[in-house]
């Protein structure tokens, strides 16, 4: 009933008010997120999470390049629960609405979408939860992108947060929190979350204007405020002018720690040592290494990943580890692909359609955290209600198997890539060695760039 009342109501402020009905729907959110998550990404890593002020008042500013995934990403890894700012437009639309509701978000209205005045509910809101020693999130550039940089950060983060400042809330910190995915529109893939140093506001303000009243009225103060919110997300986010660079400093990134750990590094600290990259002199040196090496991997259809290993005992463990696992595991994958093919193949054609990429990621993460909980309950009513503990078969059927199901996929793709990765490695001849020499070339220069040239 509880929930009913929070689905139905969207929108209503004496929900967001009410602290036993917030607590309770702020759980139900905070799980429904983990297990998207959970589902939605292979891994999710995380770094500086220990910046997260464990109370008081809290804005987060956050870069928008997931659509609808972000939001869900950001409160399924952050310890404190957000109210978050979302276009007004979005309860509009009937799938968006319940879970706004829920999540107890906060209408903006933007000028390009209608008239604005209901902006000052929208900011007296955030300054009472603020107040309260709350958490607001917002997406500072105004809406999501496809672009490989930061939009123009709007004005809306630091106005609220000189308002709630003026409003009482003191001790604010504005925290900086960079997004980034492997494949956005992709479900199982990987995604990383950087968070940055908090500002401290008031600090900020007692070393430039001390002794001065300052709050969101003051035009000059929150344009300063304003650039300091998008220096510190850029950093946060690794925004880089040059979007071609960043990616060959990536790739060059994963190379080089391929090559110190023996293994795919993760995402998190390809991103974060692609950062380090871009800061260095010898950034240049190490583009044009990287550059010449994969030209000579397109030129022989392979990847770095097959260079780098032995082949042939990679192959073997890989393809020894996916046989086992397909015979294993085959009866349970069987049955999670069947109990959730409906809801797979809608989430597929959900992607179908001609669509920006990030519209393409919130089409089918929508579909999917719809139909697979719809999926699952119909199965427990039409398929396991004759038996004894409906919901526990629900449960194997559903997630466990359906869990199955993409571990033993996964695991066949890399034996078949693994497979087709040596084919085309053998295919490649005397190249091979001038393939491992330019890979030598790009290592060499990652390494003299960070200073950890190895001795000769």
């Amino acid at each position: 009933m509880i929930l009913t009342s929070v689905i139905v109501s969207a929108g209503a402020p004496t929900l967001w008010h009410d602290a036993r009905m917030r607590r309770i729907a702020d759980r139900l959110v905070r799980a429904l997120a983990d297990v998207a998550a959970f589902f939605w990404f292979r891994s999710v890593e995380v770094s500086g999470l220990d910046r997260m002020p464990a109370h008081g008042p809290v804005l987060i500013v956050a870069n928008h390049g997931g659509g609808f995934v972000d939001p869900a990403l950001l409160t399924s890894v952050l310890p404190r629960m957000p109210r978050y700012l979302a276009m007004a437009s979005l309860w509009r639309y009937v799938i968006t609405r319940p879970f706004l509701a829920l999540a107890g978000a906060i209408p903006v209205h933007r000028a390009e979408d209608g008239a604005t005045a209901g902006n000052m509910d929208t900011f007296a809101e955030c300054h009472r939860v603020l107040r309260e020693g709350g958490v607001i999130a917002i997406f500072p550039e105004g809406r999501a992108s496809d672009s490989p940089h930061l939009l123009p950060v709007k004005t809306g983060a630091a106005r609220i947060a000189l308002g709630a400042r003026a409003a009482g809330a003191g001790g604010l910190s504005i925290l900086p929190v960079g997004l980034m995915y492997e494949d956005k529109a992709s479900a199982r893939s990987r995604a990383y979350v950087r968070i940055g140093p908090p500002l401290d506001l008031d600090a900020a303000i007692r070393a430039t204007a001390p002794g001065v009243s300052i709050d969101d009225r003051d035009r000059d103060a929150v344009e300063v405020l304003t650039e300091a919110i998008a220096a510190r997300l850029s950093l946060a986010t690794l925004d880089m002018a040059d979007a071609a660079q960043l990616a060959s400093l990536e790739h060059a990134a994963e190379i080089a720690l391929r090559a110190a750990e023996g293994h795919g590094p993760g995402l998190g600290e390809t991103r974060d040592l692609a950062g380090r990259l871009a800061t260095d002199p010898g950034a240049r040196d190490v583009v044009a290494a990287e550059g010449a090496y994969r030209e000579a991997l397109e030129a022989h259809a392979v990847t770095d990943r097959a260079v780098a290993a032995r082949p042939e005992h990679g192959f073997r463990r890989i393809h020894l580890t996916a046989t086992l696992a397909t015979f294993a595991l085959l009866p349970l994958a069987a049955v999670g692909a069947v109990v959730n093919l409906l809801p797979g193949v809608a989430v597929h054609l959900a992607g179908r359609p001609q669509m920006a990429p990030v519209t393409r990621a919130t089409s089918k993460f929508l579909t999917a955290i719809a139909l697979f909980p719809v999926t699952w309950v119909a199965w427990r009513y039409l398929g396991f209600e004759d038996r004894a503990h409906p919901w526990w078969w629900t449960l194997v059927a559903g997630p466990a198997c359906g869990l199955a199901a993409l571990w033993v996929a996964d695991r066949v793709r890399r034996a078949w890539r693994a497979r087709l990765d040596l084919r085309r490695l053998a295919a490649t001849g005397p190249a091979l060695e001038e393939l491992r020499r330019r890979r030598g070339t790009v290592v060499a220069a990652v390494e003299a760039a960070i200073g950890r040239r190895k001795p000769a």
